[in-house]
């Protein structure tokens, strides 16, 4: 364990022996009484990690029941944020730390949409967005008749950044080909590669994917982010990609036989295509390009949700109306060039 851990802190004694303290914000001190780099003082850790995650270690008393800081510590002990998705947890968890290390000692009562707007535009348009989305959702848990800790809800009232943007890339077949062919069979690239195109999931949805995953020849699943079922069949193709990997309890696995954290996955995979001469494809873009190539079949808006495991169907819509924007695209300029050809020939030698 190093000082970079998050919550850990380090401290020696009177006699000069270090000493290991778990501490997250708003909360008490508590001594960890294992030795700094052993597996105890580790499971120790880890153990109030999760039990401050799920929202049962002790907070400090010296918290004003007024402030930010005590409202936004209940919103994240609520079983409302207990069920958000993983990855939405982490990044609210850290809005909110780093907003209670300024604005913690605030009265929630008094914060206002002007506060929160300065906030906002301090930070990064993404990450501006993103702030706003995790404060309305706060108040909002704060508003409902059962907690009835505010009356209104003043991130409401704050403007988002646009969230518009080009989006990823998607990959063609001949990219995906290119990929293919640029990493041997049974490499842990073109496993990914497999993984991604042929269950049609994020790469969050695939990382700890393993034959325990598989029943009844369906690959079972959830999307992480709205838990919408993601069971999709095992092709003939991915079995035939992972070859005796296919009976291994992760499937796209590091050197240990461990999966790949959430964070690095992503990262690596895009640097795996870039160094294929892909430059700029990312994971979520070939997730992107099975919506294409399903629509470009003819394919409806319900299937496409299916595979995609989406839960609405303007994202389908999309993938529809490209194709059907592509094809219409045709046929006007081939209509143009039969109108045009036999004048733009006219007393050409």
């Amino acid at each position: 364990m190093t000082k970079r851990t998050p919550y850990l802190y380090p401290d020696a004694d009177r006699h000069g022996n270090q000493r290991l303290y778990f501490k997250p914000p708003g909360h008490k001190k508590t001594r960890i009484r294992f030795a700094a780099g052993t597996k105890e003082a580790k499971a120790e850790y880890n153990r109030l990690k999760d039990l401050y995650e799920q929202g049962g270690l002790q907070q400090s008393s010296q918290i004003k029941t007024d402030s930010m800081e005590w409202l936004l510590n209940r919103y994240m002990a609520s079983s409302t944020f207990t069920n958000l998705s993983h990855n939405t947890k982490l990044q609210r968890r850290n809005f909110f730390e780093r907003f209670i290390k300024v604005h913690g000692q605030t009265m929630f009562a008094a914060l206002t949409a002007k506060d929160l707007a300065k906030v906002r535009d301090a930070l990064p348009r993404f990450s501006g967005r993103n702030f706003i989305k995790s404060m309305r959702a706060a108040y909002k848990w704060a508003s409902l008749p059962e907690n009835g800790y505010v009356d209104s809800n003043p991130a409401a009232a704050v403007a988002l950044p646009s969230g518009a943007t080009k989006g990823h890339q998607r990959w063609t077949l001949e990219d995906v080909l290119q990929f293919r062919d640029h990493y041997p069979q049974f490499s842990v690239q073109r496993k990914a590669l497999a993984c991604l195109l042929f269950t049609a999931r994020e790469i969050s949805g695939v990382r700890t994917l393993g034959r325990a995953d598989v029943r009844n020849g369906m690959i079972r699943g959830y999307r992480q982010k709205t838990w919408a079922d993601a069971t999709t069949p095992v092709l003939s193709l991915l079995k035939d990609e992972l070859g005796e990997c296919y009976g291994d309890r992760i499937w796209i696995a590091k050197g240990n036989g461990e999966p790949f954290s959430v964070k690095s996955l992503p990262q690596r995979f895009s640097s795996w295509a870039t160094r294929a001469e892909l430059k700029g494809l990312t994971a979520h873009g070939l997730r992107k390009s099975v919506g294409t190539i399903l629509a470009d079949l003819g394919f409806s808006e319900n299937t496409i949700m299916a595979a995609l495991s989406h839960e609405s169907a303007s994202s389908a819509q999309l993938y529809v109306q490209g194709a059907n924007k592509q094809r219409l695209a045709r046929l006007g300029m081939e209509a143009l060039e039969v109108e045009v050809s036999h004048i733009w020939k006219v007393g050409k030698p």
